[in-house]
């Protein structure tokens, strides 16, 4: 099983060193490969979840009190904006998460699973549209730096 051949499409199992699917053309995958491919998947959403949980507990109570100075910092956009960001850090955890889901699948089966790569692939479609979401948030409310320079001029 280590080193048994598959087809990516039809799961095919062969036993020569074909490249391509005698069955439907597809693409001869090795399980060591794919398994080793899982571990990357797994360490990389590990440390995707880990760094991003560090920063939404160290930034969480500044942004669900915007306005107000808590820990020497003070988070300056509505609350509205505070929970978009930080359901845009959510998005991204839940991100890791799936790629540590998928990574294990793959280190188990020695296979890949359609299913985890869709679920992977809709994530990254919301973490797209959640940034464009939190960009646009902070630019309406941003003050020009110009109008500040000539207001502290005019005192």
């Amino acid at each position: 099983m280590k080193n048994q051949l598959a087809c990516t499409k039809c799961e095919f199992a062969v036993s020569g060193k074909e490249t391509k699917c005698p069955q439907c053309g597809g693409w001869i995958r090795r399980a060591q490969r794919i398994r080793r491919l899982g571990g990357v998947l797994i360490v990389l959403g590990l440390i995707l979840v880990a760094m991003m949980g560090t920063i939404t507990v160290m930034l969480a109570p500044m942004m669900l009190a915007a306005g107000t100075q808590t820990t020497g910092a003070r988070f300056t956009g509505t609350p509205q904006q505070g929970m978009l960001i930080l359901g845009f850090f959510g998005i991204i955890i839940v991100f890791g998460l799936a790629c540590i889901a998928g990574g294990i699948f793959q280190l188990l089966t020695g296979r890949r699973s359609i299913l985890v790569i869709i679920l992977v692939l809709g994530l990254a479609f919301l973490l797209w549209v959640l940034a464009n979401a939190v960009r646009t948030a902070l630019q309406r409310t941003a003050i020009p730096t110009r109008t500040v320079i000539v207001a502290a001029a005019r005192k």
